[in-house]
């Protein structure tokens, strides 16, 4: 995206198919010159050609709120669903024991460097 300079999109929207466009997305960030927000809407027509229009300002902001119902979803939305619940790549293992009913139970866990953790037994 290009405005007072090039810079990397904070998100981007993938909108709805229009009767005269696909493949149409909608790319915000601030531009890092002058903090303005900044709007990229890339639509592509069905004969090939591609277009670009970019807004700044109170212009950036209209025409969010005018796209916001074609909103089929978000690029920070799609890679928040890549991250998996169970441990992957490289495990750790960490025990914790626990006293119930004056029993002391073991668990045995698995976890990895992102976060996630799996209970692999009970002893």
């Amino acid at each position: 995206m290009r405005h007072c300079c090039v810079f990397k999109a904070k998100d981007i929207y993938f909108l709805k198919d229009t009767a005269l466009y696909v493949n149409r997305r909608l790319s915000i960030g601030f531009c890092p010159v002058c903090e303005k927000p900044v709007a990229e809407l890339v639509e592509e027509r069905f004969d090939g050609i591609e277009e670009k229009n970019t807004f700044a300002g109170a212009e950036a902001n209209q025409i969010a709120m005018r796209l916001r119902e074609q909103i089929l979803f978000a690029q920070s939305a799609r890679n928040f669903l890549k991250i998996k619940p169970k441990p992957y790549g490289w495990k750790y293992g960490v025990n914790k024991c626990t006293k119930v009913n004056g029993k002391v139970k073991i668990k045995q866990i698995a976890r990895d460097f992102y976060g996630n953790e799996e209970i692999i037994k009970i002893c």
